[in-house]
């Protein structure tokens, strides 16, 4: 088997769908922006998009392709495609069941996944009023606005407002504030003072009863809208998590008998539907400015394109001669067996996506936090997804295959040139998202209601998620070593260690460094996983002489790199205040010397040849 040429078809293929998602994204920023309707709409899009990533990109395929594998070469491919439609028939099964139970209980669903979408203090009125104010104190570190809502303007008072912050605080006139009605509600918006630090807003509210309605005001954070827009947004979206789990598992067939092109090529359609519906939306009258329509209809693009995708996976199926067909369901041992080994492979292969998933839920208590971390994570995962996905996709079944044969030797070089090629892309680029994020955020996103301040808080962001991509990019080539072994159980355990981790640090982080905590504590928690994961496979797998002498130059060839990239970006610092075409060209030069520099530095450091690439990518 030739690693580089196959990953170079699952990674081809990924490449372009990352990078038709960059211009997406370009159109979401510059439709949506960061304000609510995006946190809205990221929100609702990432339950389902964590499910895509977690079954699409190799959790399932982590149960299913040994088991299948086994069944093709000892049976035959009757009795493995046998195998395959009762698999497809439970699955399809089960996740009908869950989305039928699941659309009706959105908005508790929505609480537990966004739950900084709810007011943060809720006052009621005294039925029996005697005429005295409730105090109030709320954390508000990090906010933008706060919001006043009530049903009945007549009905509040509110006396003693201050926010405060670290040796400040600043008094305000409630009475002073603009009443709006917004669906039966008026609202009050204070903005608050932008580079201050304020951490809290405190004040008394008098709040008087009616007899029509049960009165009661509500203090937001966000945008009183967001949990309720959400809601109706994951409705939509959620049937996703269906299509894309029955994706994963025409994909795992398809894998297993060496054709990964179009499971590679069909998350394409995904970006190529949001991309036609927004530019087709964008001229509708009644539509053009308004983010929260335009939140509506990506969502129902996220749901067009989930039948798309399925719809293309079964073709290719029937096309190859595997006819995968609903049929009633029977629990035999080998399905027992599948779902047992899946339950922590999902698990464990899914432990990225749980940790972004803990960093959504953290950063809904701060508005256009979730957005910031979208718009970075996105530019940080496409060397994850054309490096890390393609090496997992392709790593498991020839580790599989090596050991059925009782090739072990075979398996565990297979491996170290995984780690090896691994870290070759992806120190570098780890280097270079660390020191000048600010040039790539501001180029492809800074459009539009994207603003300036919007582009610098993200590009933090995306350097403190840039710490970890080598790691999480070196658990998706670590754990084939387990898979590939039927062992989903250890993943598993150090999945929930690295959980843990992760929101320990979240928690802390989130204080002093807001949305930014979340990125770097991600990657702290992508570091422990690697080292678990290590230590799991150290009477399996260990680093070999090549990868010992290779690994220090590559990360030498990466500094050098880095030094270079951050003195040329001193002397482009200007252009990235101007136009896009400036700015475009100012990343370019920043992305071609960067990328010059460091080929020059590999072959020279001799971390690397063109000849020994040559040679690898021939193979067949």
């Amino acid at each position: 088997m030739s690693l580089l040429r196959s990953m170079a078809t699952v990674s081809g293929f990924t490449a372009l769908s990352r990078i038709l998602g960059f211009v997406r994204d370009i159109f979401m920023g510059y439709f949506l922006g960061t304000g609510h309707a995006a946190d809205a709409f990221f929100a609702a899009f990432k339950f389902p998009n964590i499910f895509r990533r977690i079954f699409g990109e190799g959790a399932f395929n982590s149960a299913f392709v040994p088991l299948f594998s086994k069944e093709l070469t000892s049976k035959g491919q009757k009795e493995a495609i046998r195998f395959a439609s009762q698999t497809f028939s439970i699955l399809t099964i089960v996740l009908l069941l869950m989305t039928v139970i699941a659309i009706p209980l959105m908005s508790w669903i929505t609480m537990v996944h966004a739950p900084g979408f709810k007011a943060a203090k809720t006052l009621h009125a005294d039925k029996n009023f005697l005429g005295g104010a409730t105090p109030f104190n709320i954390k508000i570190k990090g906010s933008k606005d706060i919001y006043f809502v009530i049903n009945d303007k007549k009905n509040i008072e509110i006396n003693d407002l201050v926010i405060t912050g670290k040796n400040q605080e600043k008094f305000i006139l409630f009475d002073e504030l603009k009443w709006e009605k917004e669906g039966g509600k008026w609202i009050k918006k204070l903005a608050l003072p932008k580079k201050k630090n304020f951490t809290h807003i405190k004040g008394r509210a008098t709040i008087q009863s009616s007899e029509d309605v049960d009165t009661s005001l509500k203090i937001y954070r966000n945008h009183p809208d967001t949990f309720s827009l959400t809601v109706t947004l994951s409705k939509i979206t959620f049937i996703y998590l269906l299509c894309m789990a029955l994706v994963a598992h025409l994909s795992g067939v398809l894998n297993t008998v060496k054709i990964f092109g179009m499971p590679a090529a069909a998350p394409i359609l995904l970006n190529m539907t949001f991309l036609v519906g927004l530019l087709i939306f964008s001229g509708v009258s009644g539509i053009r400015g308004d983010s929260v329509k335009y939140a509506n209809v990506a969502a129902w693009c996220v749901f067009i394109a989930g039948f798309l995708q399925l719809g293309a996976l079964y073709l290719t199926c029937l096309r190859k001669g595997l006819r995968i067909k609903l049929c009633k369901p029977k629990i035999s041992p080998q399905i027992k067996k599948l779902f047992l080994l899946m339950g922590p492979g999902v698990l464990a292969a899914g432990i990225q996506q749980i940790n972004l998933l803990v960093g959504s839920v953290i950063a809904s208590f701060r508005e256009g936090a979730i957005s910031y971390l979208y718009y970075s994570e996105r530019v940080y995962q496409l060397p994850l997804g054309i490096i890390g996905v393609g090496l997992g996709v392709i790593l498991l079944p020839e580790v599989t295959k090596r050991l059925r044969r009782g090739d072990e030797n075979g398996a565990i070089k297979s491996m170290n040139r995984g780690v090896e090629l691994a870290m070759l892309l992806t120190i570098p680029a780890s280097v270079a998202l660390i020191l000048i994020p600010y040039p790539i955020i501001s180029t492809l996103f800074q459009h539009g209601a994207f603003t300036k301040e919007d582009a610098t808080l993200t590009a933090l962001a995306l350097a403190g998620f840039a710490l970890g991509i080598p790691g999480y990019v070196l658990v998706k080539v670590l754990q084939p070593g387990y898979f590939a072994r039927e062992n989903t159980k250890t993943p598993m355990l150090i999945a929930g260690v690295t959980v843990i981790v992760n929101i320990v640090f979240s928690l802390i982080l989130f204080g002093p460094l807001g949305h930014v905590g979340i990125a770097i504590s991600t990657s702290i928690s992508a570091w422990v996983n690697v080292t678990l994961l290590m230590y799991g496979l150290k009477n399996f797998w260990k680093p070999d002489n090549r990868l010992k002498c290779r690994l220090p130059r590559v990360l030498m060839a990466s500094l050098i790199m880095g030094l270079s990239i951050w003195i040329i970006n001193k002397y482009l610092e200007g252009m990235f205040g101007q136009g896009f075409w400036l700015r475009i060209t100012g990343l370019l030069i920043l992305v071609v010397s960067g990328t010059t520099i460091y080929l020059l530095a590999v072959i020279k450091l001799k971390a690397s040849s063109l000849k020994e690439l040559k040679e690898e990518f021939k193979k067949s």
